[in-house]
């Protein structure tokens, strides 16, 4: 016996294939900006800024999604020709970027103080702050060159 497919996939064919678009009509600086618009999104329901949001709370999500979205509006605004006057939309998000950012740093803060209350409070010494990782150091200069020997005996003019 054939299984039938549910009429809305059957129309549009099977689940992951993405129907056909015509590319011409997409403008990546509009999709540069929805996508980023979701991803902020994202990265606020994660920060618990969303009410209802299952699944919410994890750092490393906000932290991907909050980075993602800033790279995309720079994408956008290294396209736009120099001079020119950001549309408000764009504005719009910048700002909502710029209190993301900050939410996340706070959210980040919060967390930190609450591990640091929560070693203090079982009676443990407090963890040393985490240091954050540094960016490889320059190769050392290079040694001088080995002067030659010294004699062991005094001579005037250091000759032997």
């Amino acid at each position: 016996m054939a299984e039938e497919l549910p009429p809305n996939i059957a129309s549009e064919g099977m689940p992951g294939e993405m129907p056909e678009v015509d590319l011409s009509q997409i403008r990546v600086e509009s999709l540069l900006l929805n996508v980023a618009s979701e991803l902020m999104s994202i990265g606020a329901g994660q920060l618990g800024m969303i009410p209802g949001m299952i699944n919410g709370g994890d750092g490393v999500q906000a932290r991907l999604a909050i980075g993602g979205a800033d790279a995309l509006i720079a994408a956008f605004l290294d396209g736009l020709p120099e001079g020119t006057e950001l549309p408000e939309p764009v504005q719009e998000l910048r700002r909502a970027l710029a209190e993301l950012q900050l939410a996340f740093a706070d959210a980040v803060a919060h967390s930190e103080a609450m591990e640091a209350a929560e070693g203090v409070s079982d009676g443990a010494t407090p963890a040393p702050p985490k240091a954050k990782p540094k960016a490889a150091a320059p190769p050392p200069p290079p040694a001088a060159p080995a002067e030659a020997p010294r004699p062991k005996i005094w001579t005037p003019g250091g000759d032997v």
